[in-house]
């Protein structure tokens, strides 16, 4: 009987293509008859032409959602909400996301079958250690206390009802090893790590960039434990009190929401973040509870940069190569700035085997050479942070930043 209703229904449809009513009729039959894709074919319809109140667009993503057309599903929601309607959209998302969340699980599965141990779809290197990390042992050593510690002696955490999660937010000049921590902490603990980059989330059309950020912490937490990493917070988290208007708040609060895990769970989820410019990042982000432990990560020192070349260096053609030499003369020089100056001299030595048919190893002169004409990449952020460690230090946030810069190297070299 329903099934003649169904043909009836096309073919007054097909007298009359225009016929709004008709086509929602059929629309609702087809979800009654658990045909979910025909029945969004006739909703997008209905939505092309502007033909459906907020009954009709929640009625159309629920469709979407029963035919697993997420995509489509979301544009109904964001209908629904661009026509100023309220009851029952939130339902709707949440269903939604739930559902996505679902899906991602299932091809986790699907991937560890085919693949063996799965890399949940996240960083698919070779996992680091602070082993690999040259230098930055004050570093280490506070995210071993306050990260990896509460995962290796979860059963004391737990006695003592302290939850393993939370953020942490590195900064410092770039190319100094942030994200490489970050990294190593994952390694530390034998966890998943997803660096999530700004061009994944931010997105010129309205809403996008909030979604993609929730998408985000829903993999996460499908995935826990495991250590999310967002670089370049300062982007993603900018100070409201900068912003011209109402751009970029709305991404803001969303962050907010998801690291109080409004509606959700974040617990096991290690939220690491990285930034350049903690002073553009909105302090509410660094609120208990959210980003509440914020770590510097200095350039190198002689040491550290020693160790940076020793790491680069190894598995190259080398004859005695002084690093320690080497290392003092690149005050201020990030690990960065350390690649790219043993890059340098490679190149050298295969220009020179190139124009002459003889292969030799590196040495230490070659670098020296290389070296002339570099400038630490760190000098203009140390000259940004030591205007706001003078003029925007009342709370004490940049006194690791102010000990760094009265050492001996940030004083004898001016930017």
């Amino acid at each position: 009987m329903s099934l003649d209703r169904v043909e009836g229904l096309r073919s007054a449809l097909a007298a009359e293509p225009d016929n709004h009513a008709v086509r929602l009729l059929l629309a609702e039959t087809l979800v009654q008859e658990k045909r979910p894709d025909d029945a969004v074919e006739e909703y997008e319809l209905l939505l092309a032409a502007r033909a459906l109140d907020g009954g009709g667009l929640l009625a159309g993503g629920r469709a979407a959602l029963q035919a697993g057309r997420y995509d489509k599903a979301q544009a109904f929601v964001d209908a629904a909400g661009a026509a100023g309607v309220v009851e029952g959209v939130s339902e709707l998302k949440s269903d939604i996301d739930a559902s996505l969340g679902l899906q991602q699980m299932v091809q986790l599965v699907r991937d560890t079958d085919d693949e063996g141990a799965a890399q949940l779809r996240l960083d698919s290197r070779p996992a680091v250690t602070f082993a690999d990390v040259g230098g930055l042992e004050d570093v280490k050593k506070a995210i071993h206390r306050t990260i990896i510690l509460p995962f290796q002696r979860h059963d004391l955490y737990e006695k003592y009802k302290r939850g393993v999660g939370g953020g942490v937010l590195l900064f410092g000049p770039p190319g100094c090893g942030k994200t490489l921590i970050a990294r190593a902490t994952a390694g530390e603990c034998g966890l998943p790590f997803s660096n999530v980059r700004i061009e994944e989330i931010l997105d010129p059309y309205f809403g996008i960039s909030e979604r993609n950020l929730h998408d985000a912490f829903v993999q996460a937490r499908n995935f826990a434990p495991c250590v999310l990493f967002l670089d370049e917070l300062d982007a993603i988290a900018f100070a409201r009190r900068k912003h011209a208007g109402n751009v970029g708040r709305q991404l803001v609060d969303q962050l907010l929401q998801e690291l109080d895990a409004i509606g959700a769970d974040n617990d096991n989820i290690l939220v690491l973040a990285a930034t350049n410019a903690p002073w553009d990042v909105d302090e509410a982000m660094k609120r208990p509870g959210r980003f509440d432990r914020v770590v510097f990560v200095p350039p190198p020192d002689a040491a550290a940069r020693a160790h940076i070349l020793a790491l680069q260096l190894a598995g190259r053609p080398t004859a005695e190569i002084d690093v320690a030499r080497i290392a003092k003369q690149t005050p201020l020089f990030s690990g960065a700035d350390l690649e790219a100056l043993v890059e340098r001299a490679i190149d050298l030595v295969i220009d020179e085997a190139l124009e002459s048919g003889r292969e030799r190893p590196l040495t230490t002169r070659d670098l020296e050479r290389a070296l002339a004409g570099m400038r630490a990449s760190t000098l203009e952020w140390i000259a940004t942070a030591r205007n706001y460690v003078e003029f925007a230090n009342q709370g004490g946030r940049y006194d690791e930043v102010a000990g760094f810069l009265v050492s001996r190297e940030a004083r004898t070299i001016k930017a």
